[in-house]
């Protein structure tokens, strides 16, 4: 049985359990403030590239609104050759790629050739014919520089016979917009329409297959598109790394933004100041706990001392542990034992070692007068003669009841000098007048008998009496002068009491 054991294991464990807290409180604080930025980081970058893609096309929209309405080119007495030239410095300065102009039998004419070619056959006139408004097409690679491009096409009017203006955004220019933030684990791409060309996004997934998954042809995802619904999921890439999708049309555009956030590159850098808090967190802990194990154990040690030297004394009578009922039990019996030899187990009143050690601590500290009562039981030997010891016994359990109840004052002590003695230390008086009044009143009480039904002894206490004085304050003297006024009292007749007087 060790308690420095017991109260280390105590710590150890609700350390562990705080510790456990904290780690989980961290890490639920981490989670939710990374929840929060992403959020937020997510927001932003919605924003900011939508912004940037909206500025493109309405860059060239506003271009194609203001060279709608120029009277020369939309003059149809002139060809489409001549209309041509006369847009050709416009596709210069905003550095556009093809101007075009195209009647509404799909002839068209561009700045990259003074051919005529007929372009009815491709999908965004069909488009632009039937909807008739601005229309965007889906991606087309140009010959003129060898790259993906869009053709932004626009009707003069609202005519159904209206001739039409159309211009080229590169799609670099698109990705530069989607790339505000190179630096940062978001990437974005755009999406065409899949429910008006299929095919054009099979083009795309083979142009951006880093960012974009099989997983997108599925009936959910399609339905979710055709219906220009936001939505996003989360899906694991070719690396095996877990990727949030966000998809969101695009305004004024038939383009879906896909947002791809990588959660395993993104909280890797934040990932480290989590684990740097929690390792922080676990040494404070351990050193914490270290610091109390090492305390506690030069606290306990002369209790584990006492607890292995107290068991010669008090065996353990069964196999004890650490648990507070087993070392409580033990100190119970310790305090049992000790009170064993303390108080008397008849009376329970102390024995006279005690009370001797007791009274003279009294004395030392309490400097008021204090009188010192031996008390003598008379006729217990007669008693215990007659009728048996066990009836001298309740006469001494009596008596010892009585006393206790009548100095009951908090600093009183009362103790067994013998088999038949009793000492008694009191300053609950108020002079020697006080005293002797309570004398009176006490041999009067202490008469009385005790019988067995066919024989009837009587009892009594004889009292000596010593009071302190400037001479007098050691409780050895004491004992010994209210020895000698007891037999100044046996000499009177018994039931009484006397004073010492030194002769």
């Amino acid at each position: 049985m060790n308690i420095s054991h017991s109260i280390r294991n105590k710590i150890t464990q609700y350390i562990l359990l705080c510790l456990s807290l904290l780690i989980t409180f961290n890490l639920s604080y981490w989670a939710y403030n990374q929840y929060v930025n992403i959020q937020n980081l997510l927001g932003r970058n919605h924003v900011v590239t939508e912004n940037n893609i909206v500025n493109i096309i309405n860059k060239n929209t506003n271009l194609l609104t203001a060279l709608s309405n120029d009277d020369n080119i939309k003059n149809q007495s002139l060809s489409l050759s001549k209309r041509i030239d006369i847009i050709r410095p416009y596709q210069k300065a905003f550095n556009i790629e093809i101007l075009g102009i195209s009647d509404n039998k799909g002839n068209a004419a561009t700045t990259y050739s003074d051919n005529i070619e007929n372009i009815s056959d491709r999908k965004y006139f069909q488009q632009a014919r039937i909807e008739n408004k601005l229309t965007i097409s889906n991606l087309i690679h140009s010959p003129i520089s060898n790259s993906h491009i869009y053709v932004l096409y626009k009707s003069f009017s609202n005519s159904a016979h209206s001739e039409n203006i159309f211009a080229s955004i590169s799609y670099s220019e698109i990705e530069n917009a989607l790339d505000y933030k190179k630096n940062t684990n978001i990437k974005n791409a755009i999406l065409n329409d899949c429910i008006y060309d299929n095919e054009i996004c099979e083009n795309i997934k083979t142009k951006n297959n880093k960012n974009i998954y099989s997983s997108l042809n599925n009936e959910k995802i399609l339905s979710n598109i055709e219906n220009k619904k936001t939505f996003h999921y989360y899906a694991i890439n070719d690396n095996n790394q877990f990727e949030r999708l966000t998809l969101r049309p695009l305004k004024n555009t038939p383009w879906y933004l896909i947002t791809t956030l990588n959660y395993n590159q993104y909280l890797k850098s934040e990932f480290f100041f989590i684990t740097l808090n929690i390792f922080i967190s676990i040494m404070a802990s351990v050193l914490i706990g270290y610091y109390l194990m090492k305390k506690i154990s030069i606290i306990t040690s002369p209790v584990d001392d006492f607890i292995k030297e107290s068991t010669s004394i008090v065996p353990i009578r069964t196999q004890l542990t650490n648990t507070n009922a087993d070392i409580n039990k033990h100190f119970d019996n310790i305090i049992s034992t000790t009170k064993d030899g303390i108080y008397c187990s008849r009376t329970n009143l102390l024995n006279r070692k005690y009370f001797i050690q007791n009274a003279d601590i009294n004395l030392q500290y309490h400097h008021q007068d204090f009188a010192l009562l031996f008390i003598d039981l008379d006729n217990l030997k007669a008693i215990n003669d007659t009728l048996g010891h066990h009836y001298g016994d309740d006469v001494i359990s009596i008596f010892a009841q009585y006393v206790q109840s009548f100095f009951n004052h908090p600093v009183d002590l009362i103790g067994r000098f013998g088999g038949d003695e009793f000492i008694i230390l009191t300053n609950n008086f108020n002079g020697k007048i006080n005293l002797i009044n309570k004398l009176k009143k006490l041999t009067d009480n202490l008469n009385g008998s005790i019988s067995n039904n066919s024989i009837t002894i009587p009892f009594s206490a004889s009292i000596g009496v010593a009071l302190t004085n400037q001479e007098t304050r050691n409780i050895n003297q004491l004992i010994i002068n209210a020895d000698k006024a007891v037999y100044d009292s046996k000499k009177k007749g018994k039931n009484c009491y006397s004073f010492y007087i030194n002769h």
